[in-house]
């Protein structure tokens, strides 16, 4: 795991049944400079996640952010592990989680951001970084393009409101 900078959580847990999905977004995050651990979410034969058997992912190490995709394999089949439970069980333990949809949800600020599936890479990493710190954006996000400024600008904004 990376050391926390300045307050930011550097590791990210990407929760995802498409294999060429999760490692498109963990290239996205790890370009970014996360450490990013990989799940495929509940799987046969039971579709049952070992988080929910035990209450606790062992994959979600101490503050890490949560991509998790809500449309699982478990959701496919309608069986085994929900996906809104590993929601909860992700929040409950007081992960910041990003959750990928096909439909809107309410967010919580600081807890809970959502965005449409198949996300574009700057709109994954500006969730990313929103959640790892409740500070704003991460530190060097001023030389990136200009839509990441605005962005970035944007994030400072709403920040600092709350």
């Amino acid at each position: 795991m990376l050391p926390r900078m300045d307050g930011y959580t550097r590791s990210v847990l990407v929760v995802e049944a498409d294999a060429t999905e999760r490692e498109r977004l963990a290239a996205a995050l790890e370009g970014d400079g996360f450490q990013v651990l990989l799940c495929s979410g509940p799987t046969e034969p039971d579709y049952t996640c070992i988080g929910a058997r035990s209450g606790t992912c062992p994959l979600a190490i101490e503050e890490a952010v949560v991509v998790l995709d809500m449309s699982l394999d478990s959701e496919t089949v309608m069986m085994g592990t929900p996906a809104e439970d590993l929601l909860g069980m992700y929040l409950g333990s007081g992960h910041p989680v990003v959750a990928l949809g096909s439909r809107p949800g309410e967010e919580v600020p600081g807890q809970l951001l959502r965005l449409r599936r198949h996300p574009e890479k700057a709109d994954l990493v500006t969730a990313v970084w929103r959640l790892a710190s409740r500070r704003g954006p991460a530190p060097g996000w001023t030389t990136m393009n200009r839509n990441t400024k605005v962005k970035a600008a944007l994030i400072t904004e709403d920040v600092q409101r709350s």
